[in-house]
């Protein structure tokens, strides 16, 4: 049995010591064991410095969102436990009452400035 695999799940959350940071990359460890967390792993929004975000030497939490024990792998995620850096693509969806109140007070805006 092995004891890694009883610890590391995927989709549980992790305190990680940032170890190095890579241009396109974070050196993550863990309880040992190291790992990674590629820069698109970080925010939907573009990322130009991994440093902009985290501190060698410091611990975040980071979701466990890979793990292949054979090759040593263990992919993190920063960005799927922080909601803030994610990209929301809502759609507008109208209420049963539709848009027709929406429009009528623009209109009432428009028309009182024009006074």
């Amino acid at each position: 049995m092995n004891v890694l695999s009883d610890y590391f799940k995927i989709n549980k959350v992790y305190n990680c010591l940032v170890v190095k940071i890579n241009p396109t990359y974070l050196i993550l460890s863990v309880s040992g064991v190291n790992g990674i967390c590629h820069i698109s792993e970080v925010s939907d929004y573009k990322v130009n410095n991994l440093n902009d975000f985290f501190k060698e030497g410091n611990e975040y939490d980071f979701i466990l969102i890979k793990l292949d024990e054979e090759k040593n792998l263990y992919n993190f995620s920063y960005k799927r436990i922080n909601p803030k850096l994610l990209k929301h693509h809502n759609k507008i969806i109208p209420t049963t009452s539709g848009f027709e109140k929406l429009y009528n007070n623009t209109l009432d805006k428009l028309y009182k400035e024009d006074k």
